[in-house]
């Protein structure tokens, strides 16, 4: 239902409510003559219109975008107007149907209805804002959401082919060197394509499958060291179905490999640990090397900075993410909240 049918919907829907309950009321309380009942509908009409000029008046002069300081003295001062006029129109409804009275005009009469129907035009105005307000931040959440997600997939469509041309570096280096473990890591490779291909559209997913490709990845490279790369896994099986951004571990162990290990002649280890903590999943990446300008936290690297940008999107503050030196490694820490598949 577009906005114009959703608005008429709920001014005949509500005033014809009004009418109603004014009738059963005046039922239940005295004899109700049909002119009485003519009165109360020609009142609903009233009250209609009136609103809907309101309405009108709001749009024409832009109230939606006043501040609450600003608007206020204005919906006051609009009420105790309109309350006003539906008292005089009111009596001149009366006067034809013969339920006119003198005591009808008085002050004590004025100030009485003219505040019952002020009350009434305050409500209707209340909810009026109350529901553009509402309209207006729903759609803000939306369009901040849609930004949200442009982002995230800019940045993931950034890691795929910096990934890519990394692998196919390790390849090359490996054909003239040594064919058979060429193959096997073109191999390892396809795997790895495959799941990104799987996942590609998925903001979350399996700390399983993103260990999976991990392990592919560590295969690759593992042909290029040697010797050179130590791998150990310490995974906490509980942990295997917590949801996690897709390709964020495998950034960070990339980082680990090429800003520390690579960097030591004699290579170095790395060793990746995950737990559970309360209703967070900790992940831990340590890698032989130390912190320098290239990879602490607070440096240029596009795998750190991606990985900080994409966890404040999905996240905001639920997230961690830390980089320190300890007993001679660097230390990668992250800790998700809790989302797990069902």
């Amino acid at each position: 239902m577009n906005k114009k049918k959703l608005y008429w919907w709920l001014q005949i829907g509500g005033w014809s409510f009004y009418v109603g309950a004014q009738t059963i009321f005046r039922l239940l309380l005295t004899e109700t003559r049909g002119v009485q009942i003519l009165f109360f509908f020609s009142e609903g009409i009233l009250f209609l219109l009136m609103t809907h000029y309101i309405r009108f008046l709001i749009k024409t002069l832009d109230w939606i975008k006043l501040p609450l300081v600003k608007l206020i003295p204005r919906v006051i001062g609009m009420v105790i107007v309109m309350g006003s006029v539906l008292y005089i129109l009111r009596i001149g409804i009366s006067i034809p149907l013969g339920l006119f009275e003198n005591s009808d005009i008085s002050v004590t009469s004025f100030l009485g209805l003219a505040a019952t129907y002020s009350l009434i035009f305050f409500i209707w105005m209340v909810l009026y804002f109350a529901y553009h307000y509402f309209r207006e931040y729903n759609t803000a959440l939306k369009h901040e959401a849609a930004i949200k997600e442009v982002e995230l997939n800019n940045l993931k469509s950034q890691l795929n082919p910096h990934f890519i041309f990394n692998a196919l570096n390790s390849i090359r280096a490996l054909v003239d060197e040594n064919p058979k473990n060429s193959k096997k890591a073109i191999t390892q490779l396809s795997n790895i394509l495959r799941n990104s291909l799987i996942t590609d559209k998925e903001r979350l997913i399996s700390l399983q499958d993103e260990l999976s490709v991990v392990s592919d990845y560590l295969g690759l490279e593992r042909i290029r060291y040697e010797e050179r790369l130590n791998v150990k896994m310490d995974v906490s099986p509980e942990t295997l179905n917590y949801l996690i951004p897709p390709l964020m571990i495998q950034t960070l162990v990339e980082n680990g490999i090429k800003h520390g290990i690579s960097k030591l002649k004699k290579g170095g280890n790395l060793e990746i640990r995950t737990r559970l903590g309360g209703n967070k999943l900790r992940v831990e990446i340590w890698n032989s090397g130390t912190l320098d300008d290239s990879n602490n936290s607070s440096g240029p690297g596009m795998g750190l900075k991606n990985t900080k940008k994409r966890l404040n999107l999905i996240y905001g503050e639920g997230a961690k993410f830390d980089i320190s030196q300890q007993n001679g490694m660097v230390v990668t820490t992250l800790e998700f909240p809790k989302h797990e598949v069902l």
